[in-house]
């Protein structure tokens, strides 16, 4: 459709994402927030308030069903209004159970547009007198704050919304409830890990990525891609995902078959169409995009993104996948007197158990436990060793700090590792993996660690490491010290525990 041939009558908006993915929830303060901000002067159209139902959706604990939220959207739909719906209304309207502080941290990759974000905001808090009669302080320089009076009951600090340009340094020291990324297409890892940490002891967290499709070659986009890909999977998680664009542009070889032409494809992508922007502006948009086959307008209008293709899968580590693959045996299991070991995950944000035991030639490992938090760990791998009888508990004492009283308390004995174990410990699980030497019973949880790990240097070799913060690694990790167990229990047995209470 060029310009000229728009008709009077065009197709609106749509106002549901065609991919979303919503995380299990009992009820949702949607329309509470989208109230709330009407009030003061914020009114969302219907697809907004569709976006905020979904972030302030709760499950049966009441805390936020969604611990990551992503939303891809083309540029100027209007996706300004949702983040200041979102900031206001928890600067506002949601205070911490436990009266403290409450934080806000909003960033994004330029510092222009972070500071857009925080004169949007102050300019609503500026125009109700209610709002700003609760206000303490605001600061505007190289960072921006808006800090509230405490409210009743609260502690000596108010809630307060800090906005800042992100960095690989930028947030370190600022513990948040809530973290906006906007501009998500341009996130890099280290940028996110200076932080995501910052939310590890904080319950009821959540972190809300908004942004466009990247650009291949100029934008560092892995985190926002791996959020896209956990919301566009079928996999049971807390990532929650709306997602405008036309159909088939997930799909590698279908996207490059749509009709960028369409207004449907239009209406599909951006709904705002009709409300801020005009279809004779996207036909125009259209007809003067000269780069292959529109790829531009498709990518800037239309959120056009594909999937990679899996030979296109990046990997992080020497592991081969094919391999990993291969080690695939139906009704593998456990062994009499296996092998259990532990892993925490950086900053204490979830935690996993697995086991591993001999299988003939090879060794069969598994994941038992992973949960969000640690103080659950002590309680299961008691229960877990009571009912298996496990030949070792392994654990790294630097990792596993935060549990070691408890463990014991709970009379839990386990073999301690140093720096030099860990690193042999990883060289020889993938040795072993690649020499397929090791049997595993196809979880899914094991297998996306695997895939989200990658390595770093350690005294006497290597270890593994995190990819993306959001994504726990404590599946291979444990594994991996569960397999050494095994081949360590077998080398010396003799060996004496570091606390030798309920070894077996």
């Amino acid at each position: 459709m060029s310009s000229s041939a728009v008709m009077s009558l065009t197709l609106p908006g749509s106002q549901r994402p065609r991919i979303e993915k919503r995380p299990d929830a009992v009820g949702t303060f949607g329309p509470k927030v989208s109230e709330f901000c009407r009030l003061c002067g914020v009114v969302l159209d219907d697809w907004q308030s569709y976006v905020i139902d979904a972030l302030f959706a709760v499950d049966e604990a009441n805390e936020w069903a969604a611990t990551e939220f992503g939303a891809l959207v083309a540029r100027q739909n209007g996706k300004g209004e949702i983040l200041v719906a979102y900031d206001l209304a928890h600067l506002f309207l949601f205070p911490r159970p436990d009266k403290r502080r409450k934080s806000i941290l909003h960033t994004a990759h330029e510092f222009k547009t972070a500071m857009d974000g925080y004169d949007r905001l102050r300019g609503v808090v500026e125009s109700v007198p209610q709002l700003s009669a609760q206000v303490e302080n605001v600061y505007k320089g190289n960072t921006a704050s808006i800090i509230l009076k405490p409210k009743p009951g609260q502690t000596s600090l108010g809630n307060r919304i800090k906005f800042i340009a992100r960095s690989k340094n930028s947030g370190r020291g600022f513990s948040a409830d809530v973290i906006v990324y906007d501009e998500a297409q341009e996130l890099s890892v280290p940028a996110r890990n200076a932080l995501t940490y910052t939310q590890s002891a904080v319950p009821n967290r959540q972190e809300f990525y908004t942004g466009t499709v990247p650009e291949d070659g100029l934008n560092d986009s892995e985190v926002f891609e791996g959020v896209r890909d956990r919301g566009r999977s079928n996999d049971v998680n807390r990532t929650g995902w709306a997602e405008w664009s036309p159909a088939g542009s997930e799909d590698p070889d279908l996207a490059e078959l749509i009709d960028l032409g369409d207004e449907k494809v239009w209406a599909d992508s951006n709904p705002a169409k009709d409300i801020r922007i005009r279809t004779e502006t996207i036909a125009e948009q259209h007809d003067r995009d000269k780069s292959p086959n529109r790829q531009d307008f498709g990518r800037e209008r239309c959120s056009v993104w594909p999937n990679r293709r899996p030979e296109q899968e990046v990997i992080h580590n020497d592991i081969s996948l094919k391999a990993w693959a291969d080690s695939f045996m139906e009704g593998a299991a456990l062994g009499p007197n296996p092998v259990l070991a532990v892993s925490l995950g950086r900053g204490g944000g979830y935690a996993t158990i697995s086991a591993a035991s001999r299988s003939g030639e090879r060794i069969f490992v598994e994941t038992r436990d992973t949960r969000l938090q640690t103080l659950w760990v002590p309680k299961a791998l008691r229960a877990l060793q009571d009912a298996l009888s496990p030949s070792l508990v392994v654990l790294d004492e630097k990792n596993c700090a935060p549990i070691l009283t408890d463990l014991s308390m709970a009379g839990v004995g386990y073999m301690g590792v140093n720096a030099g174990e860990v690193a042999g410990a990883f060289g020889l699980m993938v040795e072993s993996v690649n020499a397929g030497m090791v049997l595993q019973r196809g979880q899914d949880d094991l297998l996306q660690s695997l895939k989200n790990a990658t390595t770093r240097p350690l005294v006497g070799g290597l270890t593994w490491d995190q990819t993306d913060p959001s994504e726990p690694i404590t599946q291979i990790q444990s594994v991996t010290l569960a397999h050494w167990g095994v081949k360590k229990s077998e080398a010396s047995p003799a060996r004496e525990p570091a606390v030798i209470t309920g070894i077996r």
